[in-house]
């Protein structure tokens, strides 16, 4: 009721007749904060930090023979300190969607995430998994540039299957995934593929990515597996990733491999999880592995608080964090062969 609400009085504040005309208008968001000891291996600090809030209004028309319009605005939201707001875009689109399945256009997730983001127990938090599974440098450093792993797809075009007996597909293309200019040549265009099934307390998917590069051997790819398992109060979870030519440097390959349990108590839940980066195969002594242990309690359906402990441990040439690679507001910069350690304190409400 407080949400159609809101949707109203938005609705009148902006008077604008697309509005009014749409009855099923939802405003919707989370606020995730947290407050993190970070140590980088070398000093350490205390943080506050705003992780993966969001802001977003959504909604639906019906166009009559079962099909249905769609669209999404979505952007980011800061609460730790001034101008953090309305930073940067998530997922934004529209589309069309019926009995053969969704089409959608604009700037969203790609498979290869979605599936990663479905299986890490720390999304948004000190331990995320896009610790170790973002495309990087040679050194084991994340670089923005040609990374889209863990990213969403400029100029997107995506297709989803309807299910299938739990069995669905998506198609995900972008005519120019690093940049949101315009192109003649899609000389850096990129999809993502991706299979999953999911019936009752099984869930496993794949996924292929491919991005087309302007440096190097001209193109970088990747491919996953991942599977989860709820067998009553205990959830398992595991996933591995196979990055070849990262960068479009020719034999720059990366296998990245990880486990992860969850057991509810009450309104409670206990979990860990550890992740292996293997070495970058053009450079000696450039693997990771990453350590996270938790417990959430939910304080309502919408509320819930935790706590979390994240250790990363770097081979000599390799520089990975415990935060700054997901969701996560905060990052520590990190020398080459040093442990990075945080302990987390947070809170996440969703509207």
């Amino acid at each position: 009721m407080q949400k159609k609400l809101i949707a109203l009085a938005l609705a009148s504040a902006f008077a604008a007749p697309a509005f009014a005309a749409t009855s099923n208008v939802d405003i919707y968001g989370n606020l995730h904060m947290s407050v993190d000891v970070l140590d980088n291996g070398s000093n350490s600090g205390t943080n506050v930090s705003s992780n993966a809030s969001a802001l977003g209004v959504k909604g639906s028309e019906d166009l009559g023979g079962g099909l249905n319009a769609i669209w999404q605005v979505e952007t980011t939201l800061g609460g730790e300190r001034r101008g953090a707001s309305f930073t940067s875009a998530r997922d934004t689109f529209v589309g069309l969607k019926g009995g053969f399945g969704t089409v959608r256009l604009g700037y969203f997730d790609t498979p290869t995430k979605t599936l990663s983001r479905k299986l890490d127990l720390f999304n948004n938090r000190i331990g995320d998994t896009r610790n170790l599974l973002r495309s990087d440098a040679a050194s084991g450093a994340l670089v923005s540039s040609n990374n889209s792993w863990e990213e969403r797809f400029d100029n997107g075009i995506r297709y989803d299957t309807p299910s299938f007996s739990g069995f669905s597909a998506s198609v995900h293309y972008s005519t120019n995934f690093d940049s949101a200019g315009t192109t003649t040549n899609n000389n850096t265009d990129a999809y993502s593929l991706g299979a999953n099934y999911e019936n009752g307390p099984l869930f496993a998917g794949a996924t292929y990515q491919r991005n087309n590069l302007t440096t190097g051997t001209g193109d970088e790819t990747n491919w996953r597996l991942g599977a989860g398992y709820n067998m009553g109060d205990l959830k398992m979870v595991a996933l591995y990733s196979k990055s070849k030519d990262q960068r479009g440097v020719s034999g720059a390959d990366r296998d990245v491999w990880g486990l992860g349990a969850g057991y509810k108590l009450g309104n409670g839940e206990i979990k860990g999880q550890f992740y292996k980066a293997g070495k970058d195969d053009t450079l000696a002594d450039s693997g990771a592995k990453m350590y996270v242990v938790g417990y959430d309690y939910s304080l309502s359906k919408r509320t819930l608080a935790y706590i979390a402990y994240a250790k990363t441990k770097n081979d000599a040439n390799a520089q990975f964090s415990v935060m700054g690679g997901g969701g996560h507001g905060d990052d520590l910069t990190i020398a080459s062969g040093k442990d990075p350690d945080a302990f987390s304190i947070g809170m996440i409400h969703k509207f």
